[in-house]
């Protein structure tokens, strides 16, 4: 199901985290926040995310990740040195390719642009997006990690913030077993084509209360 209609709301907690000096995969317990897709609205092809960090969520996330055997993208921290010494590597060539945000879209991204990042990931794994959250620097990773959220929804394929510098986020997609490309990235990884399964999320009321069941536990679904 296509997103046309998600808005990037940050909420500032006691225990935020800043861009700079930590990384997580937008997948399994690394994940410290959540995704609400809002109705599509006719007016506007606006593609945003709402971001809600609580304790409460953090709590019942890695409670809660044990009792669901979902075949998930887990990348290790070995994987993560490799994935940015490659990009490094294609800096310097100048083969790192790059993707800048427009100005007013350096929180809440369009449709178009959404799917200009896409196509990119058809021939490079690797992608800089520039000019994230470029007014409120504490946000940039919190967007990064939004942004990759949606591209795995856009794309069906997992999606990986290698790395946050300034305003920029590298961004790592794997190519399918398929592709011959020389420059694909070889990682030894449980990802398997087609096998990939979005993680199940709690949801949550209107008002973005976590929506319990009748045993006190989250109440969770995967995201179509």
């Amino acid at each position: 199901m296509h997103r046309f209609g998600l808005l990037v709301i940050l909420t500032l907690g006691s225990s935020y985290l800043t861009a700079t000096s930590a990384f997580q995969v937008p997948s399994s317990s690394y994940v410290k926040h959540h995704t609400l897709a809002r109705p599509k609205q006719q007016s506007t092809h606006r593609c945003s995310t709402l971001l809600h960090q609580s304790e409460e969520y953090d709590e019942e996330a890695e409670n809660d990740d044990e009792e669901y055997d979902l075949v998930e993208f887990f990348v290790s921290p070995e994987q993560i040195t490799l994935l940015r010494k490659e990009a490094s590597k294609r800096e310097r060539r100048n083969k790192l390719t790059k993707f800048f945000l427009p100005a007013e879209e350096s929180i809440e991204v369009s449709q178009e642009t959404l799917d200009e990042i896409s196509a990119l990931f058809d021939t490079s794994e690797l992608v800089e997006v520039r000019g994230v959250s470029t007014e409120k620097k504490k946000y940039v990773f919190d967007t990064a990690t939004a942004l990759a959220e949606v591209l795995e929804e856009e794309i069906g394929k997992p999606v990986v913030v290698v790395e946050v510098k300034g305003f920029a986020a590298k961004l790592y997609c794997p190519f399918d077993d398929d592709n011959e490309d020389p420059q694909r990235i070889i990682l030894r990884s449980s990802y398997k084509p087609n096998q990939w399964t979005k993680k199940a999320k709690p949801v949550r009321d209107a008002r973005g209360q976590i929506i319990k069941g009748e045993d006190g536990k989250s109440i969770k679904e995967i995201p179509e």
